[in-house]
């Protein structure tokens, strides 16, 4: 798809404000772009698709955990392949560390690769709202090439993480505004699970405007008890058992 093309999906929204049309357009010309991009239509089984961004923190801090995020992203890929709605959902994913790297476009869960130590090698600082707006920019561009050939979609942005910001060129005010805006379209659930201490993960998920936030320890255990909650959250809002927006998407 060419960046005009790509910029057109972005205009004339309802229910985007100009000022965040504008923020996700400017990341248009790097990997945000290539994060628009997945499936096309006549490759679907339906006309009613759950879109899922998955945003994993690949900072240095990230390194004691490299094996049991690997093994839990994994384990949550087989578990939405298994499921009555694996026709339904396409998956993108990103890591951070620097900068955002985008691992895959928007893919039908059943033909997602597992992730391999290659591709997930925890290193350098932490460019979370960098991240989250190149997720944001990405789920919406190719959602609305959906719906525009007549997909429904429902959104889901699930943001994993250890630490706060170091290193983006965005700033957590930026990001609240898209999220707003999002969230008031009432088919976006932004789920955010920090690593560590409750209190400190809230407060950056409210910053960045996550209304739905899971914190639990940075342990093996805990890493993967978070990735199999959200691989049930995210088949229930396929079905529609859990509503976009009500703040259910963390509870059982």
């Amino acid at each position: 798809m060419s960046s005009n093309n790509l910029r057109s999906l972005f205009k004339n929204q309802p229910g985007l404000s100009h000022q965040s049309i504008d923020l996700m357009v400017q990341n248009l010309d790097g990997q945000a772009g290539l994060g628009c991009v997945g499936a096309q239509v006549d490759e679907l089984n339906t006309d009613d698709v759950t879109l899922l961004v998955v945003l994993l923190d690949a900072s240095g801090s990230m390194d004691s955990v490299r094996q049991p995020v690997l093994e839990a992203f994994n384990e949550l890929c087989r578990a939405l392949m298994d499921s009555k709605s694996r026709d339904s959902i396409l998956m993108s994913a990103w890591t951070f560390h620097d900068r955002p790297a985008l691992l895959f476009g928007y893919t039908p869960i059943d033909q997602v690769q597992d992730l391999t130590p290659a591709q997930y090698q925890p290193d350098g600082g932490t460019a979370l709202f960098d991240a989250v707006l190149s997720g944001f920019t990405g789920i919406v561009g190719y959602g609305q090439d959906l719906r525009n050939n007549g997909i429904r979609t429902r959104s889901i942005v699930v943001v994993m993480t250890d630490g706060g910001d170091n290193m983006s060129a965005s700033t957590a005010a930026a990001v609240k505004t898209v999220a707003g805006d999002l969230i008031r379209q009432e088919f976006y659930t932004l789920a955010f699970v920090g690593l560590g201490d409750e209190k400190t993960f809230r407060h950056i998920a409210d910053s960045m405007g996550f209304p739905e936030v899971l914190t639990v320890a940075n342990t093996a255990a805990d890493i993967r008890k978070a990735l199999h909650m959200i691989s049930g959250s995210v088949i229930r809002t396929s079905t529609g058992q859990i509503a976009p927006g009500t703040n259910s998407f963390f509870n059982p």
